[in-house]
């Protein structure tokens, strides 16, 4: 009937990472935390898409951004990335 689509930003975050290829992952994680918006258009739109962000995942928009009128989809999928990015750094 509906689609599955994550409901929390770990679940969505866990989605992107058995999704994306290695050499990708690899190449969020060397990235500077201040070039993640560089990823909005591709990542990002992918994000918006394939977790229901334009369609009413109220859960996760929620999730995201405390305030979804004022983020709404948009911001939402950068909070994803930036989730994202901070999994994939290493423990210090």
């Amino acid at each position: 009937m509906g689609h599955q689509y994550p409901k929390t930003i770990q679940t969505a975050v866990e989605v992107l990472l058995a999704e994306l290829p290695e050499k990708d992952r690899e190449a969020i994680r060397i990235m500077a935390e201040d070039q993640l918006f560089s990823l909005h258009l591709n990542l990002g739109n992918h994000i918006r898409n394939g977790f229901g962000l334009w369609e009413g995942n109220e859960e996760l928009l929620k999730a995201c951004c405390h305030d979804t009128f004022l983020r709404g989809a948009d911001g939402a999928s950068m909070v994803i990335i930036n989730a994202l990015w901070w999994k994939l750094q290493p423990v210090q």
